[in-house]
């Protein structure tokens, strides 16, 4: 599992089912999920599930807005909707893209890949972590 140190809050899309995106976001970077902090009548308007790490959430909501490029193939476009996450060693999240099948592309040390709904996903070594 991708060892996750820092976020900042984001929110992200799919136009798909979330249930996917909620597998591979527990299953692949260990996100705990926490009940939606929203009245519930709004709830309903907004299909999804929240992330809590230790400072701060993302939220992925289903919304048919204009799609994402899933292809594989696509390059991955760091400058588009993404999210950065801090790693405690860059070296080891690289390893476990790779040896899980998940494509991914570095450019001077920090990782691009992609979620099930083609959201970009940046990965960047956490100056707090020393790495041996």
């Amino acid at each position: 599992m991708i060892n996750i140190t820092r976020i900042n809050h984001t929110a992200i899309n799919t136009a798909d089912d979330v249930e996917p995106m909620q597998r591979f976001y527990t299953e692949h970077l260990g996100a705990k999920t926490v009940k939606r902090d929203i009245p519930e009548e709004f709830a309903a308007l907004v299909p999804g599930f929240w992330m809590q790490f230790d400072n701060g959430q993302v939220h992925v909501i289903k919304n048919a807005a204009p799609p994402i490029r899933k292809s594989n193939d696509a390059p991955m476009n760091p400058m588009g909707p993404h999210i950065a996450f801090y790693v405690a060693d860059i070296k080891a999240t690289k390893q476990y893209l790779a040896d899980n099948n998940l494509a991914c592309e570095s450019v001077n040390e920090i990782i691009f890949t992609r979620d099930p709904a083609g959201n970009v996903l940046e990965f960047q070594q956490d100056p707090d972590c020393v790495n041996d």
